[in-house]
């Protein structure tokens, strides 16, 4: 006999199925693996265009930072982000526009930053 075989029971014996894990065990397996693929995403749409100052998104004129935040899908769940704030605000001394934004969905909350392009003159 070969050993991948398996032996017929022997009377007296019992042979009980695997356990299988708890509905709640799995559901917060699940629910961590989650959150970690968020935590994940977030981090990753920081090293994006628009994710810091650093990276900042250049625009032609301020009246753009509120149509690009609003376009831009969330990192976390590719909802509808929603614009809490536009604020220029200076930064390591560079001037920065950021547009606060949260998601719709998710309700993660994160900041877009934009540079201006450059001057325009009238």
């Amino acid at each position: 006999m070969f050993p991948c075989e398996r032996l017929p029971p022997r009377p007296g014996l019992r042979y009980s199925a695997p356990m299988t894990k708890r509905k709640r065990t799995l559901r917060r397996a699940e629910d961590r693996a989650q959150e970690k693929l968020a935590r994940d995403l977030d981090k990753l749409a920081a090293h994006a265009p628009g994710g810091s100052p650093e990276r900042a998104i250049e625009i032609a004129s301020p009246s753009e930072v509120e149509v690009h935040a609003r376009s831009t899908p969330c990192p976390i769940c590719r909802g509808e982000l929603r614009l809490e704030e536009h604020a220029a605000e200076t930064l390591a001394g560079v001037r920065v526009r950021v547009a606060r934004v949260v998601c719709t969905v998710c309700r993660s909350r994160r900041a877009i930053y934009f540079r201006l392009a450059g001057t325009m003159l009238n």
